[in-house]
């Protein structure tokens, strides 16, 4: 897993971030009241969030689904086309992180997540859904489309989650990697 040492200034520690699905690594950080984070810090930290999470998802709307699996689909076709659907998040999600600045304060980088990432990782996993499943792998694939569903509602709920360290996604990576779903999650192991 590759790690990250973004720097230490004499009042800050040194963030490490050690990229995984996309979801930034880093120490707990020292949150007070209205504080900003170091600009170079928190625009690092958010840079790797957005690459990460877009890894996992990206781009668009979406409710939560857990219905089965839609109809058939060979493996070959189903790997190349939610890869494509997870690049093309990946994408959307590095534009619009992009436009939020070098140096957000917790609160906006709370609403980004909020509003931008979670409903692009939803709007994937919903597209990824909607291909079906090859046959003999639908429990496998609404399994794990069901594990990334599960990280998507724990980042709607605490989204600074993405600054802790607990990377969320790393048990839809374990199932999706193997399959053949390396551009979704890219860095989560």
């Amino acid at each position: 897993m590759p790690v990250l040492v973004l720097g230490a200034g004499a009042r800050s520690r040194a963030v490490v971030i050690a990229v995984s699905c996309g979801w930034p690594r880093q120490p707990p950080v020292d949150r007070g009241r209205g504080r900003r984070r170091g600009g170079a810090t928190a625009a690092a930290a958010l840079s790797l969030a957005a690459l990460t999470i877009a890894g996992c998802g990206g781009g668009g709307g979406g409710t939560a689904s857990t219905s089965a699996v839609a109809p058939s689909i060979s493996k070959s076709a189903f790997v190349a086309k939610a890869n494509a659907i997870c690049v093309k998040g990946n994408a959307q999600s590095r534009a619009a992180q992009a436009k939020l600045g070098a140096n957000p304060t917790e609160e906006q980088i709370v609403a980004f997540v909020r509003g931008k990432e979670v409903p692009g990782v939803q709007a994937q996993i919903n597209a990824i859904r909607a291909l079906g499943a090859p046959p003999g792998d639908r429990a496998a694939i609404k399994k794990m489309l069901d594990i990334a569903q599960a990280a998507v509602g724990k980042v709607k709920i605490v989204p600074t989650i993405l600054t802790t360290g607990e990377d969320v996604f790393a048990p839809f990576a374990k199932l999706a990697h193997p399959y053949g779903l390396t551009a979704c999650a890219p860095n989560s192991h």
